[in-house]
């Protein structure tokens, strides 16, 4: 397995959910056990995030074990998958990769419980990157394709990207070149649309793949892209990364002064960057460029400070290669003893290197192994007390059925039993309400009907007995019309509200043009305006509403006769309309005494409240009363303003179509 020159990208963790934190408050592990519902939970959990973020993984995994038997006994199978998949980042953390893998697992039995496609993509991940890390590449291919296909599922472009772009890196250390490409270009590809950052990065891996398989001149096309962005962006280490790989392409080619160009302007630019593990390998590689130019003594220097270099920073494999040149070096200057002697130390840190990664893998294999023997041995343990419990929960579910069925009879009963009070109660109350609305019926009619009849019986008398002279008939004339008036509007509101409180009452909405019934209205209230010497002024525009005609009629007749009742000689009542978004507001002006502040709460209040007018007119309270009642009942609505002494302005307002 080659080993690559570029940093192998992984996503460690994604954010798994999008945990709200306007009640966030710490819970601590003394606290945990307290833990009842699902808020709790989740302020627990970040605390735990908390702890992660700041590197404290021993005290996070205790915390991490504690939160996890609360909740399985809570049975939250979500929030244990989070749990699992925290513990396993910790365990990842501190390098103990087979424990880090089993609570991946474990995390992923539950997302796939809840499918929280989200969180099984992110354990897949996660997976796939500490298996590429114990070699197994095959293994981690398969991983990681699998995430990718959730990320797919998600339309999670940025998880997405990073899968292809860590597929292309496995492929390509697999030296798969065709998958390797494949995967290298689709993360370019989904980089470019989506204006996502990396798509230098992903340039260089590309040109890598290229060099690696003796295709410089591609190579070079896709250097340049990088080198472009990266001096556009201003970043160091881009622009040193692209010129060392172009370096690469022209060593390939054999252009060892352009080759060593390159090199020159690595070790530049990584001093810029700051990035020592190049700067010191540009070094080696001016070392293998003056070989090829058969600058002997300058290839001697380079590899010399360079071996020193990689010694102490003790990375291997590029040790190796300076052993490699090294031996070319010595050979070529007639040295062969000394070749001999590089080859010789190559051979033993090989071989070295060889047995540390058979070891590795063998105490991987068998750590894995004892984890797994350590889990099953849990499950077992689990499954025998779990059978246990079974038998324990058989012996009293009969008793239990028994408890149920006597607790369903006897909740049958008392259901019965409150239904029928409720239902009776209802009936009481309706009745009640009937006998409410029947009394004050029998009260209006024989209070003020009566009175009003009786009023007008007497005068007929007298008329009949010509008890009055021509000129008192002519004086009495318009205080008959006045009381005839005042009892036919008194019978209709009376009419009207009877109708209403036996909810008889059924709005018939229609478009129509309200100035007609206005006009008639006018007619109607002419004989009482002109006896009270009071103006009736219209100024209303064309007014469509969509409202019941005959229930608008009443509204209209009742807030005019308010406003002639109480105005004086020489006042005037006005109606204009106002044109809204989506309804009509019609105006009812009036000059008059105006109301007492402390009687507008009163107009439409259940209980009926009535003053008499400015001739003593009296009345019911019905009438504002109807007006609310009708509006309603057609998706309007009524207001009053008024001042006293001043006048009072009642406004209607009706929608202007269904």
């Amino acid at each position: 397995m080659r080993k690559r020159g570029l940093i192998f990208i992984f996503t460690v963790l994604i954010h798994l959910f999008s945990i709200s934190q306007n009640d966030e408050q710490d819970i601590y592990l003394s606290d945990i056990e307290k833990i009842s519902d699902s808020t709790s939970f989740s302020n627990a959990n970040i605390t735990l995030r908390k702890m992660i973020q700041n590197r404290d993984y021993d005290e996070a995994l205790i915390y991490a074990n504690r939160l996890l038997d609360v909740s399985k006994q809570m049975q939250n199978d979500l929030g244990t998958g989070v749990i699992y998949h925290q513990i396993g980042f910790i365990k990842n953390s501190k390098n103990q990769s087979i424990q880090a893998v089993i609570n991946y697992e474990q995390a992923r039995i539950y997302f796939e419980k809840v499918k929280h496609v989200r969180g099984l993509a992110a354990v897949k991940n996660n997976i796939g990157s500490i298996e590429q890390r114990l070699g197994n590449s095959e293994k981690a291919a398969d991983y990681l394709l699998s995430a990718t296909m959730d990320f797919s599922r998600l339309n999670d472009t940025t998880g997405l990207t990073n899968g292809y772009n860590n597929l292309g890196n496995i492929y390509s250390s697999l030296d798969d070149f065709e998958n390797a490409k494949k995967y290298y270009n689709k993360s370019l590809h989904l980089t470019k649309l989506k204006k996502l950052p990396g798509e230098e990065t992903m340039m260089n891996n590309i040109a890598l793949l290229y060099i690696d398989n003796k295709k410089p001149d591609s190579a070079k096309i896709f250097l340049d892209g990088a080198l472009k962005i990266g001096k556009k962006k201003k970043d160091y280490r881009i622009i040193a990364q692209s010129y060392s790989l172009s370096a690469k392409v022209y060593l390939a080619k054999k252009d060892y002064a352009t080759a060593k160009k390159y090199y020159d302007s690595t070790f530049i630019i990584g001093d810029k960057a700051d990035w020592k593990v190049l700067m010191v390998n540009a070094e080696q590689q001016m070392g293998l460029v003056s070989l090829h130019l058969k600058n002997y003594k300058k290839a001697n220097q380079f590899l010399t400070s360079s071996r020193k270099k990689f010694t102490d920073l003790k990375i291997a494999p590029l040790l190796l290669k300076n052993y490699e040149f090294s031996s070319k070096l010595d050979s070529a200057r007639g040295n062969f003893y000394d070749a001999l002697v590089w080859q010789k130390k190559y051979q033993k840190l090989s071989d070295k290197k060889a047995a540390e990664a058979s070891k590795n893998k063998i105490n991987s294999t068998k750590s894995r192994y004892e984890e797994e023997l350590k889990h099953l041995k849990l499950i077992d343990e689990q499954s025998r007390r779990e059978e246990e419990s079974k038998a324990s929960i058989f012996k009293y579910r009969i008793l239990i059925y028994v408890i149920l069925g006597i607790l369903l009879i006897t909740s049958i009963f008392l259901f019965t039993i409150i239904r029928n009070r409720k239902e009776r109660k209802k009936y009481i109350t309706q009745l009640n309400e009937s006998n409410q609305v029947k009394n004050k019926l029998f009260s209006i009619i024989s209070h003020d009907l009566k009175n009003e009849i009786s009023s007008l019986d007497g005068s007929l008398s007298l008329m009949k007995e010509n008890a009055f002279s021509p000129e008192e008939f002519q004086e009495i004339i318009p205080l008959l019309s006045n009381r005839t008036h005042q009892t036919s509007i008194l019978l209709n509101n009376l009419l009207n509200w009877s109708k209403s409180q036996m909810k008889e009452l059924n709005a018939n909405p229609t478009l129509f043009d309200i100035t007609d019934i206005i006009i008639s209205k006018f007619s109607y209230f002419k004989p009482k305006s002109e006896q009270k010497n009071i103006k009736l002024i219209n100024k209303l525009a064309p007014t469509v509403i969509y409202a019941d005609k005959d229930m608008f009629g009443i509204i209209a007749q009742n807030l005019i006769a308010n406003a002639i009742k109480f105005c004086d000689s020489g006042d005037s009542v006005t109606l204009i309309s106002e044109e809204l978004n989506d309804r009509f507001k019609i105006y009812f002006m009036d000059t008059g005494i105006g109301i007492d502040p402390a009687n507008i709460s009163k107009l439409f209040a259940e209980d009926t409240f009535t003053t008499n007018g400015t001739q003593n007119e009296t009345g019911t309270g019905l009438g504002l009363k109807i007006c609310k009642e009708l509006t309603e009942l057609n998706n309007g609505e009524i207001k009053v303003e008024s001042t006293l002494g001043t006048g009072s302005t009642f406004s209607i307002s009706f929608p202007k179509t269904n």
